[in-house]
């Protein structure tokens, strides 16, 4: 399976610790070896618990506002932020606020498993 474009609406949906991601660049969904990305959906009140993986992430909040832990460190998340998570490090996102917080996902290297 070798795919180039792929909208939003045809990524692959998973809910697994917490809202909605929207798998685009990923195995399953065009064959990618080392690199997924996604989309995170997170409605206002909704959480993604505290959690760590083995791969880096990469964040950039495209839309809303909330609230990021990463390690110790809390801080505000806003449109136009990246933010970068190191393997193995626990992080959990929170929408605190009134709109729905959507924010694009980078993995390296792509996980097998959502």
């Amino acid at each position: 399976m070798s795919k180039t474009v792929i909208m939003p609406n045809q990524g692959k949906d998973y809910r697994g610790i917490g809202g909605l991601v929207k798998r685009l660049v990923h195995p399953s969904t065009v064959g990618s070896e080392n690199l997924a990305v996604s989309i995170c959906y997170l409605n206002p009140g909704e959480e993604i618990t505290r959690h760590s993986h083995t791969y880096e992430e990469a964040y950039f909040v495209l839309q809303g506002t909330g609230k990021m832990i990463l390690g110790e460190e809390e801080f505000k998340l806003e449109p136009n932020m990246s933010v970068y998570i190191p393997s193995g490090k626990e992080h959990a996102q929170i929408n605190d606020g009134s709109e729905p917080l959507v924010v694009l996902c980078s993995l390296s290297p792509a996980p097998d498993v959502w």
